[in-house]
């Protein structure tokens, strides 16, 4: 039995993976969802009629043992209520390295986020950035388009410009993981 689902679209989905509430998860052609991840698409969400809890473009790659959660937008005050989440949108050409914690509320096309980063609850990631092995964005922070993200905040926090050229390398590289994994 191979040791992973693979669908129509192209999708590649470790058996270990742990996808909740698939009904809510939208996933691209040709993304790859490797062991132990977890998508928690089973969460509250605060507008009820939207569709989808969590949408991946094409072409998205998540290492193992990451974590892709809906940013919360209200937490349960007591055992009665509920939390509340917003919508998490990721874009096309996205990587995401090993266990790396993702509550961003939008991530756009061709970015790079290196293993053990973590973006806090309802940051925003534009196109094109490069966010670095163990960076912490923090919540509500917005990075702009073409930056390279790096560092701990309060600590070594850094945004730089990233170069276009970026773009079309960030692409390719989402393209050849999903081929050779």
């Amino acid at each position: 039995m191979s040791d992973w689902l693979e669908t129509a679209t192209g999708n590649r989905i470790s058996r270990a993976a742990r996808l909740l509430g698939t009904d809510k998860i939208s996933i691209g052609g040709n993304c790859s969802i490797n062991e132990n991840v977890l998508i928690s698409g089973d969460v509250t969400l605060n507008e009820p009629k939207q569709q989808y809890a969590i949408q991946f473009g094409k072409y998205c790659y998540l290492g193992s043992n990451c974590q892709i959660i809906p940013p919360i937008l209200k937490k349960a005050a007591d055992s009665d209520s509920e939390t509340l989440h917003g919508p998490q949108s990721i874009g096309a050409y996205v990587i995401i390295g090993q266990n790396s914690i993702i509550k961003s509320s939008n991530i756009g096309n061709r970015v790079l986020i290196e293993e053990n980063s973590i973006l806090e609850d309802l940051s925003i990631v534009y196109e094109c950035c490069v966010i670095r092995e163990g960076t912490i964005i923090p919540p509500k922070m917005v990075i702009p388009p073409y930056s390279e993200v790096s560092g701990i905040p309060g600590k070594d926090f850094q945004i730089r410009s990233l170069h276009n050229s970026y773009k079309k390398s960030i692409e390719i590289e989402a393209k050849q993981l999903q081929i050779l994994g």
